[in-house]
């Protein structure tokens, strides 16, 4: 039998999501880490923003809940 992991992101807390900038934070709520994300211009699609990743990390490492 085969069992398949998945892969879970995080879960803003909406409510206590703070703004700065271009910056927002805030804590998941299946993990309770302290989690963010940032936005950037890009000039073909406009305003874009980045998954939410564990405060302290790389965006491309701390995507998912551990």
């Amino acid at each position: 039998m085969t069992t398949l992991n998945k892969i879970q992101l995080h879960k803003p807390n909406v409510q206590a999501i703070s703004t700065t900038e271009d910056e927002q934070f805030t804590f998941c709520e299946n993990c309770e880490q302290n989690i963010e994300r940032f936005f950037y211009y890009d000039e073909d699609c406009g305003w874009r923003d980045v998954h939410w990743f564990i405060s302290g990390y790389n965006p491309n490492t701390g995507k998912v809940c551990a």
